[in-house]
């Protein structure tokens, strides 16, 4: 007898699957007609125009020689808006009784008597559609989708987790569930929801509690949902510690809200429990390091030193704990000296251990730019990097990049004409690579620091088609900022040149020079000088056209320096009154970076990189602005 119920049901179920087929093919058939029927297409341009009457007579006529559901859909909003409940009740019987099978119209009916005042016959006709709702996944979404057409959302909810108890499964329609709970602001229940897929510890949920919890998050400028998000997180792990599940699911969330003290902490307990000892540890810290964390960064790599020095990962974490370290020293003004030397110690003891060649390379470069410019030991630098230059005997680009810092060193010690010696080689080696590229656009700002403004434009120009895009923009800027403010005056001695960035005779150009001295100063991390440079500026030149480039510089100091909130009001005030000048998006992005990196102010960023991609579609900076959006909207954790 059961096999015969269960056959029975079965046939029904596939009888009302292809009635629903039918009915949609129907329908699109029926509209395709209505457009080709001049009384159809007529009555639907009245009710479109809100000419309900005109409407009514029209689809009267036509309902009565057939009753399609895209001719009712019509004909049943026009009573709706004319409040005729007697017409509609007759209306909706007749759909019924040529459809009989399709859940819809004995809700329409409901609705109907709910408008007219009989609320108990609706309440009667709900309970049944819900109480007699096809047994199948189908049947159940397509009531819900009913019930919340007319606003039902109670009645779609219950029809939902109907549907889960019968077809005994708790993970089913979740999408639909917390859809409906985010239209009535139940938070708690959303987050139950994201639990619910996750709490058998199945990953292949994972990412879709993610993304339920992702669109929680999304319109959270108080951040009390992240809060809520983050107790019940915190609850479900104390509950269930053995779900990795909920610990990856509190990891993303942390690292979402930028909450690195939390996401250290998972990091370590998931790690504990991997297979690979140091590998969610290393990857956290690149995390950190990407987002500017570095403090969290630098943490997380000694934990894993403190490890198994035959682990896989060991080496890996020294060195890139020396990049971390290089990073934030590098990033901060002014440089405490014991920072700098505790530094320098930790890179001899690398590179002494290791030795120089291709696979230290980044280091030795390191090292040496750390020996000039932060500890001045700049004859131990030259020293390093002439060695270097030595051992690379079998590929000269490696060489070619170690002169091009070597020049950098020669020109901070003030050795100009041996600096632009280094420069000018390896832009003839190497003239279509980006490193001889490099060492042109760095040997025409050496020319703009001494002065020679027409040499420099000279060489820039050329750069503007350079094949790197950041090379060729920064040419570009360069030249344009000598162009703009250079005045003419006569040619310099040559045997003069040396002394041009020094001496304060010059009348000439006398903001352009105060300003390449500025960026002189920057260039030797000299930040208090450069300050006063750009003082001298306003001071001696208060109608210069260097106003926004001035205000960049003073913003990118600011940053160094922590004062982050004057770094923002240097920003927003280019934007504001410069903002179609050249560093127009430089300071949107900049300031997005700001209050993503420093302010922690995530919706901020997310708004002014929004503005960045609306506003410069084709600016530098658009590929790394989509990245960090989508980053802080959670895309690129997923």
């Amino acid at each position: 007898m059961s096999k015969k119920i269960s056959f029975f049901n079965s046939f029904l179920i596939k009888i009302i699957f292809v009635l629903g087929l039918f009915m949609a093919l129907n329908m699109t058939l029926n509209r395709v007609a209505a457009q080709n029927n001049p009384d159809e297409k007529l009555a639907i341009q009245y009710f479109q125009d809100k000419e309900y009457e005109k409407a009514r007579e029209l689809f009267e006529k036509i309902f009565d020689k057939k009753q399609d559901s895209y001719i009712y859909f019509y004909y049943y909003r026009t009573l709706l808006e004319l409040k005729d409940y007697k017409a509609l009740e007759k209306v909706v019987k007749k759909q019924q009784k040529a459809f009989p099978t399709l859940q819809r119209y004995a809700v329409d009916l409901g609705y109907v008597y709910e408008l007219s005042g009989n609320m108990k016959d609706a309440i009667e006709i709900y309970d049944e559609t819900v109480k007699n709702v096809p047994n199948n996944e189908n049947g159940y979404r397509e009531l819900y989708n009913v019930f919340l057409s007319f606003a039902k959302r109670d009645y779609a909810e219950l029809v939902l987790m109907k549907g889960r108890r019968q077809l005994n499964d708790n993970k089913l329609f979740s999408k639909e569930l917390t859809t409906l709970y985010q239209q009535l602001n139940l938070t708690d229940k959303i987050i139950e929801e994201a639990l619910n897929l996750i709490q058998d510890n199945d990953e292949k949920y994972l990412p879709t509690a993610q993304e339920i919890i992702q669109n929680l998050l999304m319109d959270d400028a108080d951040n009390q949902n992240h809060i809520t998000v983050k107790n019940a997180l915190k609850k479900a792990v104390q509950n269930k510690p053995d779900n990795f599940c909920y610990l990856k699911l509190y990891y993303w969330i942390s690292l979402l809200n930028k909450d690195f003290f939390d996401a250290l902490n998972i990091a370590r307990s998931v790690d504990r429990r991997g297979k690979n000892p140091g590998e969610v540890l290393f990857d956290f810290s690149l995390i950190a390091k990407e987002n500017r964390a570095y403090d969290y960064a630098i943490e997380a790599l000694q934990e894993i030193l403190k490890k198994d020095p035959n682990s896989p990962i060991y080496t890996t974490a020294q060195f890139e704990l020396l990049n971390v370290k290089y990073l934030l020293l590098t990033s901060t003004s002014p440089v405490k000296m014991d920072d700098a030397l505790a530094l320098e110690r930790d890179f001899k003891k690398i590179i002494d251990e290791f030795g120089i060649h291709s696979g230290t390379m980044e280091w030795t470069r390191q090292y040496a730019h750390l020996l000039a410019f932060y500890t001045q030991k700049s004859d131990e630098a030259i020293a390093l990097l002439n060695k270097a230059i030595t051992n690379a005997v079998k590929d000269n680009k490696e060489k070619a990049i170690y002169k091009v810092d070597l020049a950098d060193i020669l020109l901070h010690t003030n050795q100009i004409w041996d600096a632009t010696l280094l420069y000018s080689q390896v832009d003839k080696d190497f003239p279509n690579d980006s490193i001889g590229q490099l060492a042109k656009f760095k040997n025409a700002k050496l020319s703009f620091y001494i002065g020679e403004f027409a040499w420099a434009v000279s060489q820039l120009d050329v750069l503007r088609a350079a094949t790197s895009k950041l090379i060729s923009n920064d040419a570009m800027y360069l030249s344009f900022i000598i162009s703009d403010n250079e005045e003419d005056e006569e040619e310099t001695n040559e045997e003069d040149t040396t002394a041009l960035l020094f001496s304060d005779n010059q009348t000439h150009n006398l903001a352009l020079r105060y300003f390449a001295k500025a960026d002189f100063m920057i260039f030797q991390n000299n930040d208090v000088e450069a300050l006063k440079y750009l003082d001298s500026i306003y001071y001696f030149s208060p109608l210069s056209k260097l106003a926004d480039d001035v205000l960049y510089q003073r913003a990118q100091i600011a940053t160094r320096q922590k004062d982050y909130f004057s770094a923002e009001k240097y920003y927003k005030e280019i934007i504001t009154s410069y903002s179609t000048d050249i560093l127009g998006d430089d300071a949107l992005y900049k300031l997005a970076e700001l209050y993503e990196f420093y302010l922690k102010n995530t919706p901020e960023a997310m708004t002014y990189y929004q503005k960045l991609l609306k506003e410069y579609p084709g600016s530098l900076y658009v590929i790394d602005a989509r990245k960090r959006f989508r980053y802080l909207r959670g895309d690129v954790l997923n």
